[in-house]
């Protein structure tokens, strides 16, 4: 005699449990996804801030000098990349540090429970920051560089504010490229 028993009103609901690998390459997954997402997000910046600061800095200027104002602000923007996940390193030591005294607070709180987002966080944030000023300084030396009869001084506002522009106008045009590919990912399919 073959009797099945009843099946239970909760088996629709019920999930198959994952191994530890399977959620493993999930988090590696998921994090690759955010580590290419701020990797493109931070040289959308890149090439934003210098071309903002590289327009500024050599606006009336020759072609030659616009070039050297231009790879000037490239390589400071990228070296600001550079000391910026530096500072975003320290900053992320300091924090961890400060909780070891005893006094805990709401940062300190979300840091010990999860201290990658938030160093990642830290990271992402002086790396943009680093990418805005180095691509205004780039651009001065890279204009200083061509012996353009420039001072530092009254072109060195303009030019930062181009830089900081510039990162956020490149930064804004990539969050809305993601954005409409994230819909399009999960808009439901046309039927004919």
């Amino acid at each position: 005699m073959d009797e099945s028993p009843d099946p239970s009103p909760f088996a629709a609901f019920a999930m198959p449990k994952r191994s530890a690998i399977e959620e493993f390459q999930q988090r590696q997954r998921k994090a690759s996804q955010v580590r290419r997402k701020m990797f493109g997000c931070v040289l959308s910046c890149v090439v934003g801030a210098a071309g903002g600061s590289a327009t500024c800095a050599a606006f009336d200027r020759d072609v030659e000098i616009v070039l050297t104002a231009l790879v000037g602000s490239v390589a400071g923007g990228l070296l600001g990349v550079l000391l910026g996940l530096v500072v975003g390193s320290i900053c992320f030591a300091v924090t961890m540090l400060a909780g070891s005294r005893g006094n805990i607070n709401l940062e300190l709180q979300f840091a010990r429970r999860d201290p990658m987002t938030m160093m990642r966080g830290l990271l992402f944030v002086w790396s943009l920051i680093g990418t805005a000023i180095g691509a205004a300084i780039g651009a001065l030396l890279g204009v200083k560089w061509a012996d353009a009869a420039v001072e530092l001084q009254p072109l060195g506002r303009p030019a930062m504010f181009a830089s900081i522009a510039g990162g956020a106008f490149a930064v804004g045009v990539w969050f809305l490229a993601q954005r409409s590919q994230a819909r399009a990912e999960t808009a439901p399919p046309e039927t004919a």
